[in-house]
């Protein structure tokens, strides 16, 4: 009986050793999936920062400003369309401001692109037009692989370096807690399968529009 009592004891701490190890296991393959979304380039000083649009008011326009503040490079691009009838690209040169930036520092762009595609496809003419090869391209966390594999893809006659800004509304590493950063981590993934489709024209662009960049 001590032995059977014994062999029980032995498998039910098996048993919990098994289970925890598993749950950890579930937590850094989750992780991993966060963390996977989120790069950032070693930095390198270059002709430009382009700050991605989405975000006027936020993290990655702070980011970008700095970045220029540090010498990284001699000019920040600030793009979008307009917002409650103003330009957005004028709204976050006059966030960047009011932060202690010098207006100098910024170039705002017009632009209508509707998703990250259309975005690299409007910006390639002005990176042509303004004479640059190497920019530092600034987005949220989130949203940077992504980014990252359009710009590269869509311009590969450019030099991009990635830099990602912390956001609240994404934690690469408790992503699943929540159901608003669980769709920002599944629709990037789609959207980046999407962006090889529409790049090698398996797919239409439109469905890669109105997305919350």
């Amino acid at each position: 009986m001590e032995r059977l009592d014994l062999k029980l004891s032995v498998s039910a701490l098996a048993a919990i050793l098994l289970t925890l190890t598993l749950l950890a296991s579930r937590r850094q393959v989750l992780a991993q999936l966060g963390e996977s979304l989120v790069i950032s380039d070693p930095l390198e000083h270059a002709d430009l920062i382009y700050v991605l649009a989405g975000d006027f008011w936020g993290s990655r326009v702070l980011l970008g400003a700095n970045l220029g503040t540090q010498g990284w490079a001699p000019l920040v691009i600030l793009s979008g369309g307009r917002y409650q009838g103003q330009d957005v690209g004028k709204m976050s040169v006059d966030f960047a401001v009011q932060h202690g930036f010098a207006r100098s520092l910024f170039l705002p762009i017009r632009m209508h692109a509707q998703s990250t595609v259309d975005e690299a496809r409007e910006m390639g003419p002005i990176f042509h037009q303004l004479g640059v090869r190497h920019i530092i391209l600034v987005t949220s966390n989130f949203h940077s692989r992504r980014a990252a594999q359009v710009f590269r893809l869509f311009l590969p006659e450019f030099d991009f370096r990635m830099e990602s800004s912390a956001e609240n509304d994404f934690d690469p590493h408790a992503w699943w807690k929540t159901p608003e950063q669980r769709h920002l981590l599944f629709s990037e993934y789609q959207k980046m399968a999407g962006t090889i489709l529409v790049k090698f024209h398996l797919a239409s662009a439109g469905w890669l529009r109105q997305e919350s960049q």
